[in-house]
């Protein structure tokens, strides 16, 4: 497994039992297939836009790109910015249905595949729900333990995305809801949480 980074954060990602990656300094493709040989079997990209199909190029043959997130949209410039409107909107949709289809037409079966929580819940909600109670089970068992960066009060959430947006976060960032009625895990109440992303 592999992480890219900044020089900054490696040491985070090699505690998360990843090899790092320093993006700024190295080609991330280049160093990926001097590490492996021919490339990985898939690449989780949180970014988006063109950043796909460099991610793409990571990949060794029949491996698959999963895009998620796409943390330049923050920035009005990704391929799902609503900033620039909508007629920036549908050419975004258009972009990544392009690179969708290259990855089944170009040689060397390497997909690149969309990846939308809120679009999985609403077409497949049997198959979201079971899901959701593994990955709850997972939580419970601790076999896997989320990454916080921060916590902020909801009347913080303006200065919560800022922080976002500036980039840098390992982890999560999360928004504390309040105190009143708190939920219990573990057998200890803790505040209502939301997630509101962070670098994984």
């Amino acid at each position: 497994m592999y992480g890219t980074c900044s020089a900054r954060t490696a040491s985070d990602v090699s505690d998360l039992g990843a090899v790092p990656i320093d993006y700024q300094q190295q080609d991330f493709v280049a160093e990926i297939h001097r590490l492996t040989g021919d490339g990985v079997d898939a690449v989780f990209d949180p970014i988006g836009g063109p950043h796909l199909w460099q991610s793409r190029r990571a990949l060794r043959r029949g491996g698959r790109v999963v895009g998620y997130g796409l943390s330049t949209s923050l920035r009005g410039k990704g391929l799902t910015s609503t900033r620039p409107g909508r007629h920036q909107r549908f050419r975004g949709s258009g972009i990544f249905a392009l690179y969708i289809t290259g990855g089944w037409l170009l040689p060397g079966r390497k997909r690149v595949v969309p990846y939308s929580i809120q679009t999985f819940k609403r077409l497949k909600p049997a198959l979201f729900q079971q899901d959701l109670i593994t990955l709850f089970d997972l939580l419970h068992q601790q076999k896997i333990k989320p990454v916080i960066a921060q916590r902020f009060p909801l009347a913080k959430a303006r200065h919560a995305q800022e922080l976002l947006e500036k980039g840098g976060v390992v982890g999560k960032i999360v928004l504390v809801a309040g105190t009143n009625g708190a939920a219990v895990v573990d057998g200890h109440q803790c505040p209502h949480e939301t997630d509101v992303s962070g670098d994984a």
